[in-house]
């Protein structure tokens, strides 16, 4: 990826001082001097108690739906008998496309199964590594999967997440930033195909607009342009020596991303948005959104 030339903002919490970042040429890096001045501030703090600062700085986001690839059908499934079940009851053997839910239960459930590995800080580079070898995807850099809204889980092989909740499948998990990916100019589609309509594969020297965007405010913003060297930039820093990066991605699915930066350290990132669904074809009908062209 290759920076933009702009301004990149930074936000102190409860305060409605803004910072900038300086920009040479096409390297972003934050000024030393302003987060120095950072520190002589006066910033008035409401009469909050320490706990109550925190989970006002929270959000809360959910565990991604399984991806059916195959829409329209109903899930089955056998019992230890051997019979067959639908939503419906028994049926007379396996559902259309059964094979292919059994795929997308077993890519949902393993995806899962490393999340939860990544809460617990419980052998996470070993669970990193095995998904790693899999190799996602190809070119993940110019991938439609990278786009959309995203959850920090792990950031520099260290876990962000708050700790006072349960790991399980069904808690949701408290973060202190999201992560938005989008096209600068717009959504694009691709043509629709017999799975649906879902955005356009990115292409080099696209621009791409990456915001970090806290429970209050955005915090890091910056314009990518996109290439297929896959090679991971600082977007801005989160603390005075903590830059958060962007690309070394070396996993992506819809439901996690895999990146790592210089140093080999491990950012692990939740989808926590819909858009990995597609879109329907209503949407098209009433002239929603527009599809592009084969050409």
């Amino acid at each position: 990826f290759i920076f933009v030339p702009c301004v990149l903002s930074f936000s102190l919490n409860h305060a409605n001082t803004r910072f900038s970042a300086l920009t040479l040429g096409n390297i972003v890096r934050p000024s030393l001097t302003l987060f120095e001045t950072a520190q002589n501030v006066e910033i008035l703090i409401p009469a909050e108690s320490n706990t109550d600062v925190e989970k006002s700085s929270r959000i809360s986001v959910s565990r991604p739906e399984i991806h059916w690839t195959v829409p329209g059908f109903k899930v089955g499934w056998r019992d230890e008998s051997g019979n067959w079940f639908d939503e419906d009851g028994l049926r007379n053997g396996p559902p259309l496309n059964y094979w292919r839910q059994v795929s997308d239960q077993q890519d949902h459930d393993r995806d899962m199964e490393a999340l939860n590995m990544a809460l617990t800080e419980y052998n996470l580079e070993e669970t990193v590594q095995n998904l790693e070898k899999r190799r996602s995807t190809r070119l993940p850099s110019l991938h439609r999967k990278m786009l959309g809204r995203w959850a920090p889980i792990i950031s520099s092989g260290e876990r962000v997440t708050f700790n006072d909740k349960a790991a399980d499948n069904e808690a949701s998990i408290d973060v202190p930033y999201t992560i938005e990916i989008s096209r600068t100019n717009g959504r694009k589609y691709a043509p629709k195909n017999h799975y649906g309509i879902f955005d356009l594969r990115l292409s080099v020297g696209e621009q791409l607009t990456v915001n970090v965007v806290t429970q209050k405010d955005v915090i890091i913003s910056a314009n990518l342009l996109v290439d297929d060297a896959n090679e991971p930039v600082i977007l801005g820093m989160l603390d005075e020596d903590k830059p958060l990066y962007f690309g070394g991605f070396t996993y992506l699915t819809d439901y996690i991303m895999i990146q790592r930066n210089p140093d080999g350290k491990v950012d692990l990132l939740l989808r926590v948005d819909d858009s990995y669904f597609g879109v329907k074809d209503s949407s098209i009908a009433m002239g929603e959104i527009k599809v592009e062209e084969v050409k």
